[in-house]
């Protein structure tokens, strides 16, 4: 998936923090300058009142690591438009996000997106403003992930989740196991995956059982910080002016031989797209060749693929273990699947070792587990701001003046009540299923809306959905899986992306589960 969260600096944690101190500081000396500069057009748009003076309120919610269900709380309280900074407002309504998202709209990406570069002097597809120059990029990108590129990755995705499959069942399901971290192998796989895809060979996380070349630690600690880049936007330009003097660029953005952080994911790109130089005429499927063959510089190469690689890691991962959760704290959502999943199996029509996509797209009620649990835990909050253009626009009640930034709330979207009915906020995949084609198609509208719309709708979309719905497929046709602390089953950290951990859980291998049951000793309670 695109949109990804800033990780440009995540091997410069000290500095960006020391950054970050700096702009608070400037931002309290000049506190009455940023009062004085209220706009009397957005004073009228309802929001949390300290919000109205600094954008420290932004910066308060992201400090939270539950920025999500703040959004959420702010546009249930004030409505589908409110404020949450001095020029700043959020938006849950689906109409309206479609509309700022569309193709000529007027609307542009705001410096919000200044954040998400990886080179200062290198826009990439994420972090590029010039819906011309975006485009181009897209174009160049777009092939790689639609058409017969996505049928020649579905075999490469086959291999690795049937390799997963047999490495859990061995290392967790075998007898005498204990539950263990399902997040963090989970993760592993999708790491793997993206970087077959993109680079044409995995970097081997599931074979070691770790996160190699601390990718997953980088993107965390990366986005941890770089999200507050995203709010007090003086930071970017100060880097921006800093990355012309040669000794401080070198000191403050990741480079290519790097021995950590972005820099280290980048030399390991580098790496890819120099032996495919080497190999100049040897056909490969890879997303580096294929950018390669259509001209774009190395550099460009670097940035796009660092993007990538975040996105189809990270965020699958959270759409896998947002959806799995949700099935296996669901008696009945659980029993209804897996009786599909049986039944399917019964019949012949899946194959072996790995679910086709053509297969799994069947099977209804395993699409509908998979567009809940998605719509349910949407792997991006980002707010992803978007600029109003010249000469203003009425959005809901308010008009805005140009120049406002406008948030896409992405939690609030999917829990509209007019779109999904008063039982939003549970998991239900039966909505999915219901003989009301208009209902559905609203629903199917909003729910897309995750991962965007128009010219900067998420490339990676349909490898996402297949992913999600072969490992949630694989993993229940394979184990019997409980949760190891129903009490609390997982931590879960945003900073505009996900983060999970000790999502403990215990697996019992399917054909177990049909052996004879173990017999207990009667246990006799005396009167005593």
């Amino acid at each position: 998936m695109s949109f990804v969260a800033p990780i440009a600096l995540a091997g410069q944690v000290a500095v960006a923090c020391v950054l970050f101190v700096v702009c608070v500081i400037v931002k309290m000396v000049f506190f009455v300058r940023v009062a004085r500069m209220q706009r009397p057009s957005i004073s009228r748009v309802p929001g949390p009142r300290l919000a109205r003076w600094s954008r420290l309120w932004i910066a308060w919610a992201l400090r939270t690591g539950r920025s999500h269900e703040v959004w959420v709380g702010v546009n249930r309280e004030y409505g589908p438009v409110a404020r949450i900074g001095p020029n700043h407002v959020i938006t849950d309504d689906p109409e309206i996000t479609r509309r700022i998202l569309a193709a000529r709209s007027g609307y542009v990406r705001g410096p919000w997106f200044d954040s998400v570069r990886i080179d200062p002097h290198i826009p990439n597809i994420v972090s590029e403003r010039d819906p011309k120059k975006h485009s181009r990029i897209r174009a160049k990108l777009a092939p790689s992930f639609t058409g017969n590129s996505v049928a020649t990755m579905e075999p490469v995705i086959d291999g690795l989740i049937a390799g997963w499959i047999d490495t859990l069942r061995k290392r967790f399901a075998s007898p005498g196991q204990v539950s263990f971290d399902i997040s963090s192998r989970i993760q592993y796989l999708t790491t793997d995956i993206i970087t077959k895809i993109c680079l044409g060979d995995e970097i081997g996380c599931v074979k070691h059982d770790r996160d190699m070349h601390d990718v997953l630690e980088t993107v965390e600690v990366g986005n941890r910080v770089c999200q507050y880049f995203s709010v007090f936007l003086e930071l970017n330009t100060l880097l921006l002016y800093l990355a012309k003097i040669p000794a401080l660029r070198k000191a403050l953005f990741p480079k290519v031989g790097d021995k950590a952080g972005v820099g280290r994911l980048m030399g390991i790109i580098r790496q890819a797209i120099e032996k495919r130089d080497k190999e100049e005429g040897s056909p490969s499927n890879d997303i580096v060749s294929s950018l390669l063959s259509r001209g774009m510089p190395k550099d460009q190469i670097d940035s796009e693929v660092v993007i990538a690689l975040v996105a189809g890691s990270d965020t699958t991962s959270t759409s896998v273990q947002g959806t799995l959760l949700s099935i296996i704290t669901n008696p009945q959502v659980y029993k209804t699947l897996t009786a599909e999943i049986r039944g399917a199996m019964a019949r012949g029509n899946v194959s072996s070792p790995v679910i086709r996509d053509a297969e799994a797209k069947q099977l209804v009620y395993l699409q509908a587990c998979v567009l809940e649990g998605l719509r349910k835990f949407p792997p991006l909050s980002q707010l992803r701001e978007r600029v109003v253009p010249e000469g203003g626009d009425f959005l809901g009640m308010f008009h805005l003046p140009v120049g406002t930034f406008v948030g896409l709330n992405a939690w609030g979207l999917q829990l509209n009540k007019d779109v999904y009915g008063d039982n939003a906020d549970l998991f239900c995949p039966e909505r999915w299923l219901v003989d009301n084609p208009h209902r559905l198609h609203a629903m199917h509208q909003t729910h897309s809306l995750i991962f965007g719309h128009g010219s900067t709708k998420c490339l990676g979309t349909s490898i996402a959905m297949m992913e999600v719905a072969k490992v949630i497929f694989e993993l229940l046709r394979n184990f019997e899986i409980t949760i190891a602390n129903p009490h609390k089953p997982w931590s879960s950290q945003c900073y505009g992306i996900f983060f999970q951990k000790d999502f403990n859980v215990r697996l019992r291998p399917v054909e177990d589960t049909y052996a004879q049951p173990p017999k207990y000793e009667q246990v006799i309670l005396s009167d005593s």
